[in-house]
């Protein structure tokens, strides 16, 4: 955006959003392979690029008059246009996918609350113990409803604060995602990109869909030595104001991110494989593509390494390490680091694999955890 008095090109918030509005247009012609004659202009596109770019600039307004990025994942469902929202994709009973509710198309509920509290008029005479109390009402009222407030320091802690997933049941939704993934990847081919475009370029719109869970992925991890609290106040707070995740939900948790590493998740379809050649001259290689071993030729194994490393980057964490080994320490039956280990460990290990292919990709996997344990 050229500013209009110097023309200065002014980088921000704006670039950053268009380029997210791109990334988004490239998730919906993977997910919903829209191009049947390839020459058409979808308008499912044109939609969901429209409600993000409505999603955005209302969180740009936020950030104008004051409001910080707000990432709780609210019992209530979806609760501030100042969350970093990934889209909704709904699955049909036929296979196909609904993108018509990707965003929300309003403001949330704690949007509502923020500008109340913010931005409420007192009489000029009113007391100001009196403003104060009807401040705290505001803020109760609120939590009797669970809008609260969490952000980015949240994100590493709790399964109470994410970017980029859905939902409060954040092993529900990444099966669900999953769900999603599943059925795009069995429809994923040449109706994904336009006609007289080269067919080595699939693998941009490929990329955003295999890896579509990866946010989610990192969601499930802080289910794993996790907890939950509040920014508890003496006097104002009822209960405990923190506490660990349950054990079980916890295992639930590995097992469930486990089940994205299974070799038959991870394996291209051979429909996909056949329509990929390598990439024409002008058409070199850049940061929206897998990794790769084969030279010019598109590599078959590194999807499924790339979704391997980046799964146990976020399970095996430093500061997860250490919580697993607290909370085993204060409650043994919360499960601790030998065990979350252990876990994966058998859950690699022991994947079935049903062909050769299958079986490299295992072999890439066992990789990756072991790698990520030696770090």
């Amino acid at each position: 955006v050229a500013d209009p008095r110097t023309g200065e090109i002014i980088k921000g918030h704006v670039t950053l959003g268009s380029l997210r509005v791109r990334q988004d247009y490239m998730i919906a012609e993977g997910l919903l392979a829209p191009y049947a004659t390839g020459t058409e202009t979808p308008p499912a596109l044109a939609e969901m690029a429209l409600a993000r770019l409505r999603q955005l600039s209302a969180h740009e307004v936020g950030h104008t008059i004051g409001i910080a990025h707000q990432y709780y994942n609210s019992s209530a469902g979806w609760i501030s246009v100042m969350d970093y929202p990934h889209p909704y994709a709904e699955l049909r009973g036929d296979g196909t996918i609904d993108l018509s509710k990707a965003y929300p198309q309003q403001i949330g509920e704690w949007d509502k609350v923020a500008v109340r509290w913010g931005y409420q008029d007192f009489p000029e005479n009113m007391p100001a113990a009196a403003q104060k109390a009807a401040l705290d009402r505001i803020i109760e009222e609120a939590e009797a409803k669970d809008l609260r407030f969490m952000t980015n320091q949240d994100t590493d802690t709790t399964p109470q604060a994410d970017q980029w997933a859905l939902g409060s049941d954040m092993n529900a939704e990444l099966e669900r995602m999953m769900q999603v993934r599943r059925a795009a990847l069995q429809r994923f081919g040449e109706n994904a990109i336009q006609r007289g475009t080269p067919l080595a370029l699939l693998e941009e719109t490929l990329v955003p869909l295999y890896l579509s869970h990866r946010y989610q992925v990192e969601s499930t991890a802080t289910v794993i030595g996790g907890q939950r609290y509040t920014y508890a106040m003496r006097g104002y707070t009822k209960g405990d104001p923190v506490r660990w995740v349950p054990a079980a939900e916890q295992r639930q948790a590995v097992d469930v991110i486990l089940s994205t590493l299974r070799p038959s998740e991870l394996a291209l379809p051979r429909s996909i494989l056949d329509r990929i050649p390598p990439r024409p001259s002008g058409f070199g290689g850049n940061r929206e593509m897998f990794p790769r071993f084969t030279g010019g030729a598109f590599d078959p194994l590194t999807p499924a390494l790339s979704a391997a490393r980046h799964a146990f980057a976020q399970v095996l964490t430093d500061s997860r390490a250490a919580r697993l080994v607290a909370q085993h320490a204060v409650d043994p039956s919360l499960p601790g680091l030998t065990d979350v280990i252990g876990q994966l460990r058998a859950g690699v290990f022991g994947a079935p694999a049903a062909n050769p292919y299958e079986m490299e990709i295992a072999r890439g996997v066992q990789r990756a955890l072991t790698d990520q344990l030696i770090a």
